[in-house]
């Protein structure tokens, strides 16, 4: 079913929700690019949840529809902006009215390849809309493939009038740049990283072979191509700041390999031409856009945007549309001044964390590259953006206890406190070296502890903003560190070995060699340091192994968590059903704890998902005895259990699902813990649920998804609030 609503742009949150839900937080990640309308009026966005359709002039949303719930790969618009298509992942092309959005025509290329997938791309519209490009990479059982295909979708026969088979570099699976000429004649691709092929589609005549040369980047190649409105010209960028135009006719350079910009650190670049054939490139460095015009060689104009990935120019070359790697979508609009707008409802590609601040009336989510956003829960708006600059170090951000303070590396060596209860900025701190990498609040909020690139360890007092301690001489790189819950004992990882050091008078207690040695790799993505009781324990959790268990006060192993089969049919909690499933499924000699062990709200017990080929199970322990006190079989739906959280009061558990196949919604399981019984689900999320969190007054339960949104559920039907 197709959902459309007409919107004055102040309903974003509460659009289309599941059942169960009262606000949605973010329109989901970019997954099929952006488009503008060919009057200029609005831009097309195609997300995982659906198609956005905004007034350029106010940033406000025009339209929204539904495309039968999958993730949009592409979108393109008809040159006359009669029809748009829009291509998704379940391997379909759908072909819409612009008047009143309704489906005209849809094509499944799954059925007419005969492919295990099919993520359509390059959808182009010939001049006179009767005719429909795609390309997509095809996977079989036995390989893959990239095809080219052209349907007479008027006919509504499903059947390619013509196919290519565009056969990338070896050991390159991704999509190749692929242009149509405007007359739609021809086809320009680029299979090799120095070489682009111009071939006519009627006669498959192989027109022009044309080598790039970008020298210093050559092993890359080209990045984005582009025809000029006559067809005469192509225009090629490479992963950086350079250019080149061939004449298609005799395959000779119009303008050999230039410089497009005095930014020598562009990554990418987009090529488009306007209507009068003016080309333009927009150029993206970690920072910001580079806008350059070919015709005055020269840079016209810039824009700050942190980490920009990908973007599209207007037909008429005043507007770009551009969306960096928070997800923040942004149009720069030509002019004196230029203008540029954002809207930060975009989340970039899964929500990894979510986090109720301190009265429930806030979120802090965290995105899976380097987005961080402040959420207004009671209007869905973002309050506060928060960009790392470098996004492999997501650990640059660190919540106190109270949820109070936060603290965020804003520049490589100023570290920034924020109150969140007061909005103001509490404290900053100045590093001595670059490249700060961890941070951890203590549990009373006295101090900060954080950690460079050059293994030391500094102690803040952040009342007095102060460095009070300097602990040096670490062996390695730290990977996790922690404080006990009273405060007395500060832990730190470094993956061979771990120290525990004495949190009053930051004095070395005890360094230990981890009998468990991992590669770097699972180190730094899998390991856990857990620290969950006044008994002063510290327990470590690594990617596969036996969980380990320390007493930080001697220093001395005093136990493990056992992960295996339970062999106490007592402890089994579930339907009598689920629990017969789990037992018939074939043993698997790999088990591991899947994401990270919880602890229950009094701090009894510990909780963990243990993850085998078939059998799965969410484990709970006695965090004294350390002895296994329950294991809680999920529901059928919910049997690759992704996640799970705690409600405050204990009594019940939420636990997230990983997208399985034919599943059209993945599932929130709501269990009682005393019973294993699933009391209700939740369906709301396309794809995998990735981060649960319950507001500290249970009323509400923000649910994360690879989708790129939040969604708030009502608990207080369920557990009798």
């Amino acid at each position: 079913m197709i959902y459309r609503e007409q919107t004055d742009g102040s309903n974003l949150s509460t659009w289309n929700l599941p059942e169960g839900a009262t606000v949605r937080l973010g329109n989901g990640w970019i997954s099929g690019g952006m488009t503008f309308s060919p009057d200029g009026k609005f831009l097309v966005v195609a997300s995982t949840i659906g198609c956005w359709w905004y007034d350029i002039n106010t940033m406000k949303l025009s339209n929204t529809w539904d495309t039968e719930q999958s993730i949009l790969s592409d979108i393109t618009f008809s040159q006359d902006g009669k029809w748009f298509a829009t291509g998704s992942w379940n391997g379909t092309v759908k072909m819409w009215d612009t008047q009143n959005l309704e489906c005209a025509d849809s094509i499944d290329l799954l059925k007419s390849t005969n492919a295990m997938q099919a993520h359509p791309r390059n959808l182009l519209f010939s001049q006179e809309g009767k005719y429909i490009t795609c390309s997509q990479l095809i996977s079989r059982d036995s390989g893959g493939g990239l095809h080219f295909t052209i349907y007479d979708w008027q006919t509504n026969t499903g059947t390619p009038i013509k196919s290519l088979s565009l056969q990338p570099e070896q050991g390159k699976g991704h999509i190749l740049p692929v242009v149509l000429s405007p007359d739609g004649s021809l086809i320009a691709y680029t299979p090799e990283a120095n070489t682009t092929s111009v071939v006519h589609i009627e006669t498959g005549e192989l027109i022009a072979k044309l080598r790039d040369d970008y020298t210093d980047t050559s092993t890359i190649g080209c990045y984005q191509l582009a025809f000029s409105p006559c067809g005469k010209y192509l225009a090629a960028t490479n992963r950086g700041n350079k250019i080149l135009i061939w004449n298609v006719n005799n395959g000779t350079l119009k303008m050999s390999p230039t410089v497009h910009s005095d930014n020598r650190s562009l990554e990418i670049s987009v090529p488009s031409y306007t209507a009068d054939g003016n080309l333009q490139v927009a150029g993206f460095s970690r920072k910001e856009v580079v806008i350059w015009d070919a015709k005055q060689q020269k840079t016209v104009d810039t824009f700050e945007s942190p980490n920009p990935i990908f973007g599209s120019f207007s037909s008429d070359g005043t507007r770009f549309a551009a969306t960096n790697r928070c997800g923040e979508l942004q149009v720069w609009t030509q002019g004196n001044p230029s203008t540029v707008q954002s809207l930060p409802t975009h989340i970039s590609r899964g929500v990894i964390s979510v986090k109720f601040l301190k009265d429930s009336r806030k979120l802090l989510s965290a995105n899976d590259v380097s987005g961080y956003r402040i959420w207004d829960v009671m209007n869905g708006q973002v309050q506060q953006k928060i960009h790392l600059a470098h996004p492999e170090s997501p650990d640059k951000i660190s919540l106190s206890r109270s949820k109070r303070l936060l603290a965020v590396v804003e520049e490589s060596r100023v570290v920034r406190v924020w109150d969140l209860d007061a909005d103001k900025l509490f404290t900053e701190l100045n590093e001595e070296y670059q490249g700060v990498k961890r941070m951890s609040f203590s549990p009373c909020e006295e101090y900060l502890v954080t950690t460079n690139i050059r293994k030391i360890i500094y102690i803040w007092h952040l009342e007095s903003s102060k460095r009070i301690a300097e602990l040096t001489q670490n062996p390695s790189r730290i990977v996790r560190m922690g404080f006990s819950p009273d405060g007395e004992h500060f832990v730190s990882f470094y993956g061979d070995s771990f120290t525990i050091w004495d949190a009053k008078q930051w004095k070395k207690q005890h360094h230990i060699q981890n009998p468990i040695v991992q590669s770097e790799m699972q180190v730094s993505k899998r390991w856990q340091l857990l620290l969950p009781s006044d008994k002063k324990q510290g327990i470590i959790v690594p990617r596969v192994g036996p969980i380990l268990v320390w007493d930080l006060g001697s220093g001395e192993q005093v136990g493990s968590l056992d992960i295996s089969i339970c062999s106490d049919t007592s402890l089994y909690k579930g339907t009598s059903q689920d629990i017969q499933r789990f037992h018939e499924q074939p043993d698997s000699e790999t088990q591991r704890i899947w994401g990270k062990l919880k602890l229950s709200p009094c701090r009894t017990r510990i909780a963990g998902v243990i993850r085998r080929e078939w059998r799965n199970e969410i484990r709970i322990w006695d965090s004294t005895t350390l002895e296994t006190c329950m294991v809680i079989i999920p529901p059928t739906e919910c049997q690759r259990p992704q996640t799970f959280r705690f409600s405050p009061c204990g009594k019940y558990l939420a636990v997230g699902a990983q997208w399985q196949e034919g599943q059209e919604f993945m599932p929130i399981c709501l269990l009682k813990v005393n019973t294993g019984e699933c009391i209700h689900t939740f369906k709301g999320h396309q794809t995998d649920v990735w981060a649960l969190a319950f507001s500290p007054n249970g009323k509400l339960l923000a649910s994360g998804s690879y989708d790129g949104t939040i969604l708030l559920w009502d608990m207080k039907p369920f557990i009798g609030m």
